[in-house]
């Protein structure tokens, strides 16, 4: 079988950077792999869902597993919203989980309410947690005085696991060859993992062949 034409390859190297995949991932707590770039954030968040500290503040790269880690602490019920309006069901855990807000004095104040309601609340954003502020310092020193958990760029076993992760939730039968083979290779980003999945689903499907070891050669040059 012949390999992808010279127009695909440009293709994918135009397309490049790409946003994350919109599909639904699996966020149970048997596809969190704990390592070293989460392993400190694995652990506040378990100190803070036996303790009683009412706010919590999850923050990382993009595509982290934020929200992963996020659903495994609401395990027991919890509501996800977003920062730009009150929930409309309140539930004993609120989470907002596309930090910063528009209107940062407005979120404080349905921060407060919240928590005089002894609701908990998870705040879960990109980047550093004290920019999701806006320049309000009241909301600044909220959540930088909040116990967090802060999620690093990953190692390369993680991003294995990632990449692994990411075809399983395309339902995408691929050997672990490619996956080996590719995550050496990569930037050394959630994002990258996140982009070599997402182009390799859409340019196996265009070129009607699987997801090899050749295909992934082509995408990690591209990506690199």
């Amino acid at each position: 079988m012949t390999g992808p034409s010279k127009d695909a390859a440009t293709s994918a190297k135009a397309q490049l950077p790409l946003p994350l995949p919109a599909f639904t991932p699996s966020y149970e707590r048997e596809s969190f792999i704990v390592s070293t770039s989460n392993e400190a954030a694995w652990r506040a968040a378990q100190t803070w869902r036996s303790s009683r500290e009412p706010l919590f503040v999850i923050c990382g790269p993009e595509g982290s597993g934020k929200t992963h880690l996020a659903s495994i602490l609401a395990i027991d019920g919890g509501t996800f919203c977003s920062a730009g309006a009150p929930p409309e069901n309140r539930s004993a855990l609120i989470l907002f989980d596309d930090l910063p807000s528009g209107e940062p004095k407005a979120f404080l104040g349905i921060i407060d309410e919240l928590l005089e309601s002894e609701t908990r609340v998870i705040l879960i954003g990109n980047g550093a947690p004290a920019s999701w502020a806006g320049g309000f310092e009241d909301l600044r020193t909220r959540i930088e005085s909040t116990p967090r958990a802060t999620i690093l760029e990953p190692d390369e076993a993680l991003i294995e696991t990632v990449i692994a992760k990411g075809f399983r939730d395309r339902q995408l039968e691929v050997d672990r060859s490619v996956v080996v083979f590719a995550a050496p290779r990569l930037p050394r980003t959630f994002a990258a993992a996140h982009a070599f999945v997402a182009r390799a689903d859409a340019l196996a499907l265009n070129a009607k062949r699987g997801i090899t070891v050749p295909l992934a050669q082509q995408l990690v040059d591209s990506i690199s």
